[in-house]
């Protein structure tokens, strides 16, 4: 039995939304910077990658640079929605209690994100709190589902590992980038640019092989 058609399109959705997050990484940083100086510290690549970055980063005032980017991001979001949903699907057989509330945490956190991010962007700065909630929520979910997902081998070992190790990852990610949301979520998309080719590259559900069927007891006194 073959997965629905959808399952392949959101993992689609979550591969061109990983690549638009490791795209925008940098320049949504560094806007950041450029829009309000003296918040933080920069960290020491900014000065080595801004001059390269220049023509996307003055076609506006620096506040109106950022709020673009800002926007777009959300979109990362919703991207990763459906591939969440279309990961546990394909699951028929497997959804242990780890698994679950890993899912579980995941859809919450991504909602979280998706809301507050818009409310940060969209009306000044008013879901900044909710934002940081959502991710800290998915790096707990996403560490879960990993470790849910290398119990149960539905996926290559070195696929769970990645989930598993992009929870703690957000919290490097926020010390190398120095910005929320960008830096929290760099882990984070690669874990879901894993998950969108886990969707459409996987064609069949990943279900448990069912157990062996018990052998038949031979009637008493039967000839050979």
């Amino acid at each position: 039995m073959r997965n629905p058609k959808w399952i392949s399109w959101a993992g689609r959705a979550a591969i061109v939304g990983g690549m638009i997050a490791l795209v925008l990484t940098a320049p949504f940083a560094i806007a950041y910077f450029a829009a309000y100086p003296g918040f933080d510290i920069p960290p020491a690549w900014i000065a080595i990658v801004r001059p390269v970055l220049k023509p996307i980063l003055t076609f506006a005032s620096p506040e109106a640079v950022y709020n673009i980017y800002g926007r777009v991001y959300n979109v990362v979001y919703v991207l990763f929605l459906p591939a969440t949903v279309g990961l546990h699907q394909m699951h028929e057989g497997a959804r242990s209690r780890p698994e679950r509330w890993g899912y579980r945490l995941l859809v919450i956190g991504l909602l979280a994100a998706i809301i507050g991010n818009a409310g940060d962007y969209w009306a000044n700065g008013v879901g900044f709190i909710l934002t940081v909630a959502g991710l800290l929520i998915l790096s707990v979910g996403v560490t879960v589902y990993g470790v849910a997902a290398l119990r149960s081998s539905l996926m290559p070992a070195w696929c769970a590992w990645l989930l598993i190790i992009s929870g703690p990852g957000v919290f490097v990610g926020l010390s190398l980038i120095g910005h929320i949301p960008s830096g929290p979520s760099l882990p984070l998309a690669l874990a879901w640019l894993v998950i969108g080719g886990v969707l459409v590259f996987r064609p069949t559900p990943l279900s448990l092989p069912a157990p062996p069927a018990s052998p038949t007891p031979t009637p008493s006194g039967s000839s050979l």
